[in-house]
């Protein structure tokens, strides 16, 4: 794996399943981690942690999906959710991913959160909605928003809720 993420071979892909089915829908990928689908069904959202970034594609009735646009972000993404309230997506984030590879006690890594509105417009909103040096939550890899709260986990650490 660490082979082919140095030599950007891109050999991950998406497969879709079923009990009579299983077939490579999209392709691609350097690192993808997190999967999530649209409230109404018609979107896959994947987070790809490498190259920091979350792959909109269309889901087609045979089930193929279709690369709508790629959000480039700053950070390295990890897993996503969507709000059930508003249909935005949260992504639980790693600002520094080396932080978390040669994890340090003493230099812990940080937690981020972000939430993506109307991300099917030419111009999503992103937002951070929770950010810590690692001092009270370290490697954050999901959030989760439910009536205006949120609970964040974590590779290792501890969970965090708070109010949004």
């Amino acid at each position: 794996m660490l082979l082919e993420m140095l030599i950007d071979l891109r050999w991950t892909y998406v497969l879709y399943y079923s009990p009579k089915e299983v077939k490579v829908v999209a392709r691609g990928f350097n690192s993808p981690n997190g999967i999530t689908i649209s409230p109404d069904k018609k979107y896959i959202y994947v987070a790809d942690v490498a190259d920091k970034n979350i792959h909109v594609m269309k889901i087609h009735d045979n089930r193929d999906l279709t690369l709508l646009k790629v959000i480039q972000l700053d950070t390295s993404v990890d897993n996503l959710t969507v709000d059930p309230d508003t249909g935005d997506v949260l992504a639980g984030c790693h600002p520094n991913v080396m932080k978390l590879i040669l994890y340090n006690p003493k230099d812990p890594p940080q937690s981020e959160v972000l939430r993506i509105q109307d991300i099917l417009s030419e111009k999503p909103r992103i937002n951070t909605v929770y950010a810590n040096n690692g001092s009270i939550l370290q490697a954050s890899s999901v959030a989760f928003a439910y009536k205006r709260k949120l609970l964040i986990g974590t590779i290792f650490d501890k969970a965090l809720y708070c109010e949004l």
